[in-house]
């Protein structure tokens, strides 16, 4: 790997927490950076998530037995899982890629990757968050991975088993084991999965702002405008071309989520992102009393306590990027939600929707451009940006300095596929 040297200028484009994160730990390791995003920071997927530190989440989005539900998905546009129909045959390539996945050795292979991701996750974000100034913005009440039923309890089995082969520490609770945790939760629940050294960020755009603060104190500039193209010397990117102008760079980092595609496209990788919908109902008054983040896998939801009320967020919808939103896939989370507990109050309850970059494996891109030395990549986070985005940021350093990055980056290189 040819290393960077210190004091060079490098463009990040994509001002979400991934790319917060890769343009703080750039700036220790001795680089000038300026950001580009057409939007504010974080106001982006990075506003809506569903706020979880997921250090438990490392299955991915094609598990086995997926295939036999693809039919099913077409057919319920509510579901936890569904494809609007225009744009079935567009994201067809993609979900062909992603069935090549479903095995139980390629899960096995692919958690493991995750693993390595997640449990580094509060290590690497603690620092930044401290020397923001922005700790307390950042809970530590650990996770629950909740079976709604005993059947969904069934499924879940082989996902604690893939959790204790990859060393995330965990402990299983039956149904009144966690009515006693979570007494709001109605009775008949299959079981739980406690991850103990989980987190959740009481409040995402608050964090992202408090990183952009300390980015700024650091020297770091910010352009509004959206990144169009890049100027391609002999040895690279030399200018980051916006809507408004040029801007001279030496090196480029690629951190604009659903949107990296056609600018990964060219710098020298073609990757098959696309885009995973997803929804929020955010509840100020939710009167219940919930501390810890609840995931209901089986319902494609989470659950989060936050400091403006309760987050219910989650679900996936294949339609692109352009498509309008459909917000009777979040009154559908919140039905669930109502259901799950039954104490739920939805006053003044206010919708969101959001577009994660996804890939068909469910691994991020964490990677040097397979064609310019000087261009890192860094999207496809999936559900996980959150969660991984402060690891990344420290790997993308890494690898602009021509370090050996703490977490392997085979996995995530860009021409895996």
């Amino acid at each position: 790997m040819k290393p960077l040297p210190e004091g060079q200028h490098i463009a990040v484009v994509g001002a979400g927490l991934v790319g917060l994160a890769s343009a703080l730990y750039l700036q220790r390791s001795g680089y000038r950076v300026t950001m580009f995003d057409r939007g504010g920071p974080g106001e982006g997927a990075s506003y809506g998530n569903g706020g979880v530190v997921a250090l438990g989440s490392i299955l991915p989005v094609g598990m086995p037995g997926i295939t036999a539900k693809v039919p099913g998905m077409l057919m319920d546009p509510l579901g936890p899982l569904t494809i609007r129909w225009g744009y079935a045959a567009q994201i067809a390539p993609w979900l062909m890629r992603m069935m090549r996945h479903t095995g139980r050795e390629e899960v096995t292979r692919i958690s493991g990757a995750l693993a390595s991701i997640n449990l580094a996750a509060l290590d690497d974000y603690l620092p930044l968050l401290e020397e923001a100034g922005a700790s307390d913005l950042l809970a530590r009440a650990g996770a629950l991975y909740v079976a709604s039923n005993a059947a969904e309890w069934t499924d879940m089995q082989f996902g604690i088993e893939l959790r204790r082969t990859h060393g995330v520490p965990i402990e299983v609770l039956d149904r009144n084991e966690l009515r006693q945790m979570v007494p709001a939760l109605a009775p008949d629940m299959g079981g739980a999965v406690f991850v103990p050294d989980a987190g959740h960020s009481l409040n995402p755009l608050a964090m992202s702002q408090a990183l952009f603060a300390l980015f700024s104190d650091r020297g770091g500039q910010f352009v509004g405008h959206e990144v169009v193209d890049f100027d391609i010397g002999a040895d690279g990117p030399t200018h980051v071309v916006t809507d408004d102008g040029r801007h001279a760079c030496d090196a480029v980092v690629v951190a604009a989520g659903a949107y990296s595609r056609p600018l990964a496209r060219r710098l020298g990788a073609n990757v098959p992102l696309d885009t995973e919908r997803g929804y929020h109902v955010m509840l100020p008054d939710p009167g219940i009393d919930v501390r810890i983040p609840m995931l209901f896998g089986g319902q494609g939801f989470a659950v989060t306590p936050m400091a403006e009320g309760l987050r219910c967020g989650g679900t996936v919808e294949f339609a692109g990027v352009h498509a309008e939103p459909n917000y009777a896939r979040a009154d559908a989370i919140l039905t669930k939600a109502k259901r799950l507990m039954p104490g739920l109050q939805d006053t003044d309850a206010a919708r969101w929707m959001g577009r994660r970059p996804s890939m068909p494996d469910s691994l991020p891109v964490i990677s040097r451009s397979p064609r310019h030395a000087n261009v890192c990549l860094a999207f496809g986070h999936g559900h996980l940006g959150l969660t991984q985005a402060a690891v990344t940021g420290r790997m993308i350093a890494d690898l602009m300095a021509g370090r050996q990055p703490a977490v392997d980056p085979t996995p995530f290189r860009a021409d895996r596929f």
